[in-house]
């Protein structure tokens, strides 16, 4: 399993367009998306408008299609206008993990 983590702010004014385009994103990721992929955006609980987009892939071959699909490029380029740079997804490395029982 890969992992790779984005994360970006957008102005104040801008929030409600960001959540658009993440909505978009995940509707077409939900029609057209690859198989062997999660992908989860969360806000800050604050609504200071600070995103965390974090994608998991079975396959690095995967994840390398998918980042170079059209669906994606559009994505991160909108996200780009708003945010005044070009954000960008960095692998993850495990460093260490726990998990208890609930």
């Amino acid at each position: 399993m890969v992992r790779y983590l984005m994360s970006f702010a957008v102005p104040a004014n801008q929030q409600s367009l960001a959540e658009r385009i993440i909505d978009d994103y995940f509707d077409d990721l939900s029609r057209h998306g690859p198989g062997g992929m999660r992908s989860q955006c969360y806000a800050t609980a604050e609504d200071d408008c600070h995103f965390v987009h974090i994608k998991s892939f079975k396959k690095e071959s995967v994840a390398n299609q998918h980042f170079r699909s059209p669906g994606f490029k559009n994505y991160v380029s909108k996200l780009a206008v708003l945010c005044g740079h070009t954000p960008g997804f960095s692998r993850l490395q495990q460093q260490q993990t726990f998990e208890s029982i609930y």
